[in-house]
């Protein structure tokens, strides 16, 4: 499945907004972080590639309900 691109750096995938922003030091010599946003503006899947934090929401989305 493939992310829209709303903008440079601004993403929507599977119903989760995913943007890019400078690392600034946080994930090792990456240069971005790429961040999934939830419906509570709350965010998650921190990686430092934008299929990397597709990988995380899938695997969010995949995981039975408690």
């Amino acid at each position: 499945m493939h992310a829209k691109r709303i903008s440079s750096g601004h993403y929507i995938y599977r119903g989760y907004e995913i943007r890019k922003y400078a690392a600034e030091g946080l994930l090792g010599k990456a240069r971005y972080i790429w961040e999934a946003v939830d419906e509570y503006n709350c965010g998650f899947a921190h990686t430092s590639t934008l299929g990397g934090c597709k990988k995380q929401i899938d695997k969010e989305l995949d995981k039975p309900n408690k």
